[in-house]
């Protein structure tokens, strides 16, 4: 059996005992065979190779328990609490969906994301064996790419982009790098000390998105005004893990957060238009109303003069 079609029967094996446990081994060999096709078996044997690998994989333990009469995920607890282990249940659980439904390919549209893949194999291995890299980096501000040395601290998916976290030459601060801006990335000869006390989760815990440094603002109190269609959105799926609900009534909800509301943040404020306001902090407040008048401004500019004509091109 391909690799692939192995890592697709962990992936079935673990999410059907997730979802369903406890399950018996009887109850688990019938949906597998239910699954996978008449004549494909799941003995006693297999079983416990698929448990060794699963946790070897997914650092996920399968166990039996005695007062539930079936067998369960051990650390079932520990799995929403490890973004890492989730993030990677849930991309091989959709693979193996699509797998399974190649009949269904040109019905179900999934979100590219462009930026820079081919680099994650090399920044992954240095972060694992703690080597610095050299890095040619095209920067938006900058006319001409640049060569430098990076220490990979994190790598972080935001908006459809991979970016890296690192420690680079003549910089006290970690700086942040997008995948789809390297043109050029190998790994040194030279090792480097991952600090002990760095955490990737709580270094951006306190903001939205990847910039974390701000002029304006430091972590705050944020309060937010939500219409009450936009409140819905929020509710299945909040901006921020500080996100609480102070008030709700039909026509808005308060929302409040304690974050640096930097670029990012401000960013996918003024993306949700006039469903959301500002309460506090007053200067985020004027900040968003500025940007959202030199918008306007723009908008109004460019309605004036010759009317722009699109060209439309037929296949």
């Amino acid at each position: 059996m391909s690799t692939a079609g192995l890592i697709n029967r962990y992936v079935w094996f673990v999410t059907t005992i997730y979802n369903r446990g406890p399950i018996s081994l009887a109850d688990l060999q019938r949906r597998f065979e239910s699954h996978f096709g008449r004549g494909e078996e799941l003995s006693e044997r297999q079983f416990h190779r698929y448990t060794d690998a699963v946790e070897e994989l997914f650092d996920i333990e399968i166990k039996y328990s005695r007062s539930q009469r079936g067998y369960v995920i051990a650390n079932r607890e520990g799995i929403a609490d490890m973004s890492m282990r989730k993030w990677l249940l849930q991309t091989f659980s959709v693979n193996n969906i699509l797998h399974q439904s190649q009949e269904l390919k040109n019905r179900i549209l999934l979100e590219d994301v462009p930026s820079g893949q081919q680099h994650l194999t090399t920044i992954v291995d240095a972060m694992r064996e703690n080597v610095a890299l050299s890095v040619t980096y095209q920067s938006f501000g900058k006319s001409e790419p640049s060569t430098f040395e990076v220490e990979p601290y994190c790598v972080k998916l935001f908006k459809q982009r991979w970016y890296m976290l690192g420690k680079s030459d003549g910089y006290d601060e970690l700086r942040i790098y997008a995948l789809d801006r390297i043109e050029a990335l190998r790994p040194t000869e030279r090792k480097f000390k991952l600090p002990k006390r760095f955490d990737a989760s709580k270094f951006f815990e306190d903001y939205y998105g990847v910039i974390v440094s701000d002029e304006e603002f430091d972590v705050c109190p944020v309060a937010l005004k939500v219409d009450s269609w936009q409140s819905k959105y929020l509710r299945t799926l909040p901006l921020h893990h500080s996100q609480v609900e102070v008030e709700r009534n039909e026509e808005y909800s308060i929302f409040e957060y304690r974050l640096c509301p930097s670029f990012d943040f401000q960013q996918k404020l003024l993306s949700m238009g006039d469903s959301v306001g500002v309460l506090s902090p007053v200067l985020l407040k004027d900040i968003l109303r500025k940007k959202a008048e030199t918008t306007a401004n723009n908008n109004a500019s460019a309605g004036m003069g010759s009317q722009y004509h699109f060209k439309v091109y037929k296949k």
